[in-house]
């Protein structure tokens, strides 16, 4: 089966999610046999032709001046290249390039199925004309994809209500067996100080306002502990300009930067005395995912989607005094760490294995080819 993936800033990872999630599916589709194309921007640090079994395609940005007009465009752009190639079938991750799907010269009638990324008007990044055109694209994407796929079952039911839309559910997955861990003194050259283990935090997340970065921040100064606290994720943004500005000057609060190399990030989850997760809009995250597989002790906030994959197995907040109430008591719940850790290694062999669920995709594109 030849199947073009579009919709991503490219592989390998060096942004987010869905990138994570491109990497690991494209990687085992073309191990499987399959012949896999993905287009990456032309500013993506990976040069070649080839990452891993997976053909790259180069796409240009056209516009420079407004990141968000020059996104759209590029998926355009994509899903028209992806069109010319003729594959059996065209993977486009977010809905995006819905309004172009009448447009895009699809004369051969090749199935396009979307990936609909939860629902990203709700993101707080997004003005008031922005979350209007990205309801009415969301809303173009269930009419005109020949199928839709998502990555919670929450997310199933608010399409099944809005639209009374039937979706694809296929979650993000993460590794257990195949789990790597750098050695500890690698992990300090590469941060660039000495980090004692099982002694510091750890929140890796895009710093947007819906991902919760401030109110944990908040509640963690407030107590001034002894811990480091440790956050990855990209500081170039405005809003993580303005998260360095407040907590810069705090010495135990540390950003380090985007971090996307595994081993690393597999240590850094193996070795933190807890991890936080502050996601609070739709879907199955993949970085919460990881944390799972790595064994972290989560915090995570209080919302449908984050119960419904951890369960019982984290603890919750929903603002910053009760999450402050749970980091007083931290040396009381880290008890119940290994209990949590099996709960949740067994759910991602049973429910987030990514080898199975490749298989679930092989068999959704062979219902649409």
């Amino acid at each position: 089966m030849h199947i073009a993936i579009i919709g991503t800033r490219g592989i390998p990872n060096e942004y987010g999610g869905f990138e994570q999630f491109v990497e690991e599916l494209g990687v085992r589709l073309a191990e499987a046999g399959h012949e896999v194309r993905v287009f990456n921007p032309e500013d993506h640090s990976f040069n070649a032709d080839l990452f891993k079994g997976v053909k790259i395609t180069r796409q240009k940005r056209t516009i420079k001046f407004s990141p968000a007009l020059s996104s759209l465009i590029y998926d355009c752009h994509c899903l028209r290249s992806a069109i010319k190639i003729k594959p059996d079938i065209i993977l486009s991750c977010g809905y995006s390039s819905a309004l172009f799907l009448k447009f895009a010269w699809n004369k051969a009638h090749i199935p396009v199925l979307i990936h609909m990324d939860g629902m990203e008007w709700q993101r707080q990044k997004w003005g008031f004309f922005a979350k209007i055109f990205l309801k009415w694209n969301e809303k173009l994407a269930i009419k005109l994809a020949d199928g839709n796929i998502i990555d919670h079952p929450e997310v199933g039911n608010y399409y099944i209500k809005r639209y009374k839309a039937y979706t694809h559910y296929i979650p993000f997955g993460a590794e257990t067996e195949k789990l790597k861990i750098a050695e500890h003194e690698e992990l300090n050259k590469i941060l660039g100080f000495e980090l004692e283990s099982n002694n510091y935090y750890l929140l890796i997340s895009r710093l947007e306002p819906e991902n919760n970065v401030e109110m944990i921040l908040d509640a963690y100064k407030a107590l001034e502990q002894d811990n480091i606290f440790l956050v990855i994720g990209s500081t170039d943004t405005k809003y993580g300009k303005y998260l360095l500005k407040k907590f810069g000057s705090c010495n135990k609060i540390i950003f380090t930067g985007s971090i996307f190399r595994k081993t690393i990030l597999n240590a850094l989850r193996a070795n933190c005395k807890a991890y936080f997760h502050g996601h609070s809009v739709g879907g199955t995250n993949p970085s919460l995912i990881e944390a799972m597989a790595a064994s972290c002790l989560i915090f995570a906030h209080d919302n449908i989607f984050n119960r419904h994959v951890l369960g019982d197995n984290a603890y919750y907040f929903s603002n910053k005094d009760v999450l402050s109430d749970n980091l007083r008591s931290i040396a009381e719940k880290i008890g119940k760490k290994e209990e949590f850790a099996r709960a949740n290694i067994q759910k991602i062999k049973e429910s987030y294995n990514w080898d199975r669920l490749t298989e679930q995709y092989i068999e959704l594109f062979r219902l649409y080819t």
